[in-house]
């Protein structure tokens, strides 16, 4: 094993920085990531002014003694929040929750099951409601397959900190972040439980999100940890289930429907995606994947049905090139502004 490959070689080189209080911030290294152009050090820690001043020249010794492109730090603890305030006694469900106010109204978008197109959709209702003169918010909260960075072109991108705080990427009225950002594209994050749900704080607390009208979390593929917590600790305004038409991905939507239902979360709508393919040449739809199976879930759940997304190329395209489909084509602006018009109905309904 080579000495960049080897933990301990990093962990001799910040043991020789001579600065009150290093030796302690080791001891809290919960652990190393190593690959063959980085270093990457999680940190159980919140990111105080003297934490930061010490990592900061950890980061320049390794860099300088490893010649390695990039050393990072997470730090996975987070400031204690702020609960909310003269919450009336019979709510006592509400003591528990963040105070994101600043937030605004807070829209959960989910699915059962993976590859649904549900950071596509996330993205494109996210910018259709900036478009429209909103300040809006968008928290990728898928840790283990982050698309947002992808979609808006930002992957790569630097985050910055100030004063503390991760400043998300802010493109026009919309603020993005993701924990994509904080990671190389092509590199797997393999953390548990725990370190998970610590991650989903910081990006939820520790970003200067500033003030918002809404804020899009686009959620994780099933119904897990992440979903239960995020229930439980933040106020959320409604939640959307995308799916696409055929049985297998309606089942993992059930299940989705009813995880909302358990942690008693409004349900706004559902959205079918990939609903029909139309032919460019001869314009017939062909049913790729079935037809109308979310329609009929909506139905039988008596929930609302905010819109159907065809399997349009163009969609792929832009996702791909990090574009938002809304914000280069007429006709998409023009499909999901029909959806944003019932999501505000129904967040307006109650």
């Amino acid at each position: 094993m080579s000495d960049l490959e080897n933990k301990e070689f990093f962990l001799s080189i910040i043991s020789r920085i001579d600065l009150p209080g290093s030796s302690d911030l080791i001891r809290l290294i919960e652990h190393i990531d190593v690959t063959e152009k980085s270093v990457k050090i999680i940190l159980n820690s919140e990111m105080t002014r003297q934490n930061k001043m010490i990592t900061d020249q950890w980061q320049l010794f390794i860099e300088r003694n490893s010649k390695l492109q990039s050393c990072s730090i997470i730090y996975t603890k987070h400031n204690s929040p702020t609960l909310k305030k003269d919450v009336p006694s019979v709510n006592a469900n509400l003591m528990n929750k963040f105070d994101l106010s600043h937030l605004g109204k807070i829209i959960f978008v989910a699915s059962g099951k993976g590859g649904v197109g549900k950071s596509t959709v996330s993205s494109n209702i996210a910018v259709s409601i900036a478009e429209l003169g909103f300040k809006v918010g968008l928290m990728d909260a898928d840790i283990y397959g982050p698309s947002q960075p992808k979609m808006f072109g930002l992957a790569g991108s630097k985050v910055e900190i100030v004063n503390n705080k991760i400043q998300p990427q802010k493109i026009g009225n919309l603020s993005m972040m993701s924990m994509g950002m904080l990671f190389p594209e092509h590199e797997a994050i393999i953390w548990r439980g725990p370190m998970l749900m610590k991650a989903i704080h910081q990006l939820l607390l520790d970003v200067s999100w500033g003030d918002q009208d809404y804020f899009i979390v686009d959620l994780p593929p099933g119904t897990g940890d992440i979903h239960i917590t995020l229930a439980q600790k933040v106020l959320i305004s409604g939640a959307i289930v995308i799916s696409t038409p055929q049985d297998i991905s309606l089942i993992d939507a059930k299940k989705a429907i009813k995880l909302f239902s358990k942690t008693n979360t409004k349900i706004l709508g559902l959205i079918e995606n990939m609903s029909y393919f139309q032919c460019s040449k001869c314009g017939e739809k062909h049913d790729i994947f079935s037809n109308g199976g979310v329609k009929k879930i909506s139905r039988s759940q008596n929930l609302p049905f905010l819109g159907n997304i065809p399997l349009l190329k163009e969609i792929m395209k832009c996702a791909d090139n990090g574009m938002p489909y809304v914000s280069q084509n007429h006709q998409g602006k023009k499909l999901f502004s029909e959806i944003v018009k019932n999501i505000f109905k129904e967040l307006n309904s109650y």
